[in-house]
């Protein structure tokens, strides 16, 4: 169903009556409305059948209407004229009008047929080494609601910095600082004040720091991936350049860690502007996670690697320190993270 202010839009631009300044907005519901698309071809269709009961009185019809042949173009497609009529084109099928009608809009350049096309281009464009930083929100104990967080940075639960599989997450309170990433050769680290620092090799994570890498983090590539392979996708809201993406999936289990979730893309950068998604736990939302693009700066590779964010005499435990001694700082560091997120939530 569409809304009756749309019809009234298709019905002007069948009849030449729409503002032009509106014209663009009647394309983006077009673009991304297939219900509108079929609305224009029965319009289309029976306009067609009308004009064949006039068809007899052709000088009259052009003198009384005043327009003369038009043709398609990419930008916007002509609306169909009266002179169709007086050609042989009013003999043509009117299902063959109304299917090339339809094959006009969908050869459309920015035409977005299904939410999961815009995924699959987005998966297909994107580029890893474009540094990416998000703003990064947790509130507890929810649901995801349409358009959560949205337009509401204020002060982070933290930032993230992400190029690629690489990130660093930080981390701010009034008592220390908590840094932790993943480097590029697939290390994963932590530091605690930036005085003392522990480095796990990409085979050798612990499992309570792989769940963090993989509940806290924004893997863009994994992301899309699955919401082509595990959710039913629709759109939401449609403006001039975001699409926003409502993702339910389609067979949650005991295992998922993931529900419902809300993304919006840009259409022509393929860029991600914002993921929010509840996380689960035996198929119980526990929390939503907000990620909220903030700014794209270079950054140098190093800045991924755990001594670009320690001080110059900082102590850190790297692959020839004992694991227990590494595993010890790492409760430290989950019990430090605890501690803040448990005074920002209360």
């Amino acid at each position: 169903m569409i809304p009756d202010s749309l019809r009234l839009q298709i019905d002007q631009w069948l009849d030449d009556d729409l503002p032009l300044e509106d014209e663009m907005l009647l394309k983006e519901w077009f673009e991304t409305t297939p219900e509108a698309i079929e609305f224009l071809g029965e319009r289309a269709l029976l306009q067609t059948m009308l004009a064949k009961t006039t068809a007899f009185d052709i000088p009259s019809l052009h003198a009384e209407l005043k327009i003369t042949p038009t043709i398609l173009v990419p930008e916007m497609p002509q609306r169909p004229s009266a002179s169709w009529f007086a050609t042989p084109w009013m003999w043509v099928p009117p299902a063959t009008i109304v299917c090339l009608l339809l094959i006009s809009f969908f050869l459309l350049p920015d035409v977005v047929a299904s939410p999961a096309d815009l995924v699959r281009q987005t998966l297909a464009e994107y580029r890893s080494a474009i540094d990416r930083c998000y703003i990064v929100k947790i509130e507890a104990e929810g649901r995801l609601r349409r358009h959560q967080f949205k337009g509401r940075l204020g002060p982070a639960d933290s930032t993230l910095w992400v190029r690629g599989n690489s990130f660093v997450q930080i981390f701010e309170s009034s008592e220390e600082t908590l840094i932790w990433g993943r480097d590029p050769r697939g290390s994963v680290w932590f530091t605690i004040a930036r005085k003392s620092a522990a480095v796990f090799e990409a085979n050798k994570v612990p499992d309570a720091l792989q769940e963090l890498c993989d509940l806290r983090t924004l893997d863009e590539t994994t992301l899309l991936e699955s919401l082509l392979r595990d959710y039913d996708l629709q759109y939401t809201e449609r403006q001039s350049q975001i699409q926003t993406i409502l993702a339910k999936p389609r067979e949650p289990t005991n295992s998922s860690k993931y529900g419902d979730l809300e993304i919006d893309i840009d259409k022509q950068s393929r860029l991600v502007h914002r993921v929010s998604l509840e996380r689960l736990v035996d198929k119980r939302p526990v929390a939503v996670v907000s990620f909220t693009l903030n700014e794209i700066q270079e950054r140098d590779e190093s800045y991924y690697n755990v001594r670009t964010h320690l001080q110059d005499d900082a102590k850190v435990l790297e692959q020839e320190s004992r694991f227990g001694d590494r595993v010890e700082l790492l409760r430290e560091f989950l019990s430090k993270l605890r501690a803040i997120n448990s005074t920002r939530v209360n």
